[in-house]
């Protein structure tokens, strides 16, 4: 295992966590942005944007361009993150794929509220606050836990390479294994 060189564990979803979360009696469609959000890495924001368009089941990736980048954003799908995904299209009652009973795209507020709820329930003596974006960030250093490279974990999340800027990683197949092996 490499040396540990990303964040403290306040500042990330721990794998604990996620699995004791995505246990709770909490609404399903926060329970499944929880774990679209930590098997992709993807920002919030760009999870609750999903269109019908941004879902290639034949490749069994998510695609399109993210908010905040202009990079491709180009995801292979593990098996739980596209049965989910299929899931939410089949359901799809407008071109966005997280919406509530009214049709409206869900709000982060709205999601914020239930990931805060989970970490009341599972610190209920402590005042531990990780913000909905510790979810990403959770993603990445599981991935980073497991010998993923920082290439492909940066890929993934639709970052800009440290490394190189037009690094392209169409292969994602170390990130597929980890989260199929340890995320059951």
């Amino acid at each position: 295992m490499r040396e540990h060189l990303l964040l403290n564990q306040n500042e990330y979803l721990t794998v604990e966590e996620f699995h004791l979360i995505r246990k709770m009696d909490l609404p399903q469609d926060f329970l499944d942005f929880l774990e679209i959000g930590f098997r992709t890495g993807l920002r919030a924001v760009d999870i609750l944007n999903l269109k019908k368009e941004n879902i290639n089941l034949k490749k069994e990736r998510i695609i399109g361009t993210p908010q905040k980048t202009n990079l491709p954003m180009d995801v292979a799908l593990d098996k739980t993150s596209l049965s989910i995904l299929k899931r939410h299209l089949e359901n799809a009652k407008a071109d966005n794929l997280f919406i509530d009973k009214f049709g409206n795209t869900y709000r982060l507020g709205y999601m914020g509220k239930y990931f805060e709820k989970a970490h009341k329930n599972i610190y209920p003596d402590l005042l531990i606050h990780k913000d909905i974006t510790s979810i990403r960030r959770g993603n990445r250093d599981f991935l980073y836990m497991h010998d993923v490279s920082v290439a492909e974990i940066e890929y993934r999340q639709c970052f800009r390479s440290s490394y190189d800027d037009n690094l392209y990683v169409e292969d994602q197949s170390d990130s597929l294994y980890v989260i199929n092996t340890f995320l059951k």
